[in-house]
């Protein structure tokens, strides 16, 4: 049953042609894209989940970071406070009766210490006073702290900022820190440090990441710790950023598998064009052919029966010939179709040749088929015109294809073929001139490629598969020469074929065609 439907299916797809080829070429596009979307979509999902997750564990990170480094500082001063009050009881057990000296020295120890009053309990009236030599301490910058000692009391005020930065040391550790493949620390990513604050504690937005303070313990509730977490390890930014990066790629390879897809129709629409061309050309060989064939034919039945008057034989024999002629050029048209479709080339034989002869010959040898058809042809033949080194099979065929194009696509009232010889300084000019439809611009840069035929609206009902042009403009270059153009659409047309005077150098290949060209 299986079997049967994809039977059915590829015959259907074989009738439609090319059609069922683009749509079978669109459908996994389609579906590649689908996929494609869908992958960046869950990228772009997943790569926001993983920011959204890493935006609330920096916030709540930082808050940790900040609130145990402000308790670690809080500790710390209060350590501080108590040391310097046991320093001080462990001088008065040295010297029972304190002096101005070892004040002073207790001060010295303490950079942060502003000044001291020692009031011993015996005499308060003989109590001594020490400041700092140049104090730095701004106005209202200072706190004051006193203590009991078993002789006296000592009072002292201090700078709060200068005690943090000495115990700024305690606030260094920074826990969180990205780790590159190689398992070595790569950068920081949590900052600590003591600093002014008088706002509340809440978590803040910073330009790469989030940042937190903590407030210290009172009297130090002027200062916090601020811990600022990064998050360029989970989100990034520019290309670095994961969604950035999923959507960019995704639509890079939505765009070159829309440019695959692109090439293989348009590769399709070539061969089915050439299809249909090879398939015209086949169709029109096969009916020109039949025609001389059955000339010929009909010319050797009358001449085999006899009894024919001497002028009817001779008018019989000239007509057969005439038909051999026609269907040589035909094969040899057909040869030549072979060999661009090949890829070979045919060897050129350069003999010395008299363009006027040649064109003379030519045109008296298919006088009688260009006739027939209802055309005249015109030669206007410079007399001045040398030998020249061509080939002249090839030169021939070139001008006949060339009269056999302005046959073709002349109007019903244009019948007038002229042909033009004459010479320049630098070349040998044979000119075409036809009084029919004329070519377009937009199609005169495009006649020479293989397989192209100008745009009428009669195109499909004239003979011919677009690959006599092509064939004269190998021919001239293997020659050393050009083909010019000069067409008016409605006016006709005129081919000039420009062969160099002076042509050297060892007989020339006609090159072949490139496949990407023929096919």
């Amino acid at each position: 049953m299986l079997d049967a439907i994809l039977a059915k299916l590829r015959l259907t797809v074989s009738r439609r042609g090319a059609r069922p080829r683009r749509f079978s070429i669109l459908v996994p596009f389609l579906i590649i894209s689908v996929g494609l979307g869908a992958l960046a979509w869950r990228s772009y999902n997943l790569s926001a989940t993983m920011e959204r997750g890493a935006s609330e564990l920096a916030q709540q990170y930082g808050g940790y970071v900040a609130d145990i480094t402000a308790r670690r500082v809080d500790g710390a001063v209060a350590g501080e406070l108590t040391r310097v009050a046991e320093e001080w009881q462990q001088m008065e057990r040295r010297s029972p009766a304190p002096t101005f000296a070892s004040l002073r020295q207790w001060v010295t120890k303490h950079e942060w210490i502003l000044f001291a009053v020692y009031v011993p309990d015996y005499d308060p009236a003989s109590g001594v006073y020490v400041s700092e030599v140049a104090s730095s301490a701004k106005q209202g910058s200072r706190m004051s702290k006193e203590f009991y000692t078993s002789t006296g009391t000592v009072k002292y005020d201090y700078d709060p900022q200068r005690l943090l930065t000495e115990l700024q040391r305690t606030a260094r550790q920074q826990p969180l820190v990205s780790i590159d493949p190689r398992g070595t620390l790569a950068k920081r990513v949590t900052e600590v440090a003591i600093v002014r604050t008088t706002g509340p504690e809440r978590p803040e937005k910073v330009a790469d990441g989030y940042a937190f303070t903590a407030k210290l313990a009172a009297p130090f509730d002027g200062f916090g710790v601020r811990a600022v977490v990064r998050t360029e390890f989970a989100g990034g930014h520019g290309w670095q950023n994961p969604r950035t990066t999923s959507l960019w790629l995704s639509l890079l390879a939505v765009i070159l598998t829309a440019s695959g897809v692109l090439l293989a129709i348009r590769g399709i629409n070539k061969e089915s064009e050439t299809m249909k061309l090879r398939g015209a050309l086949i169709a029109n060989v096969s009916h020109e052919l039949r025609t001389p064939l059955s000339m010929i034919r009909l010319g050797a039945e009358t001449l085999k029966r006899g009894k024919l008057r001497d002028h009817e034989r001779t008018e019989i024999q000239d007509q057969v010939l005439h038909e051999v002629l026609l269907l040589s050029h035909l094969v040899e048209n057909v040869l030549d179709v072979a060999r661009i479709q090949n890829q070979n080339s045919k060897a050129l034989a350069f003999t010395p040749i008299g363009p006027r002869d040649l064109i003379r010959n030519l045109v008296s040898t298919y006088e009688s088929w260009i006739r027939s058809k209802g055309f005249t042809v015109s030669q206007h033949l410079d007399e001045t015109v040398e030998e020249q080194m061509w080939d002249r099979d090839s030169v021939s065929r070139a001008l006949l294809n060339l009269i056999d194009n302005a046959i073709k696509y002349s109007g019903d009232d244009n019948h007038a073929i002229d042909i033009v010889l004459r010479q320049t300084a630098d070349h040998v000019i044979i000119e075409v001139k036809d009084h029919g439809l004329g070519i377009d611009a937009k199609d005169a840069s495009k006649i020479f490629e293989p397989y192209y035929r100008a745009r009428f609206s009669d195109t499909h009902t004239r003979r011919g598969a677009g690959l006599g042009l092509t064939l004269v403009q190998q021919i001239l270059e293997s020659h050393g020469g050009r083909v010019e153009l000069e067409s008016v659409p409605g006016n006709g047309s005129t081919f000039r074929l420009m062969f160099p005077r002076d042509l050297s150098g060892a007989p020339q290949e006609v090159p072949a065609l490139r496949a990407s060209e023929a096919f």
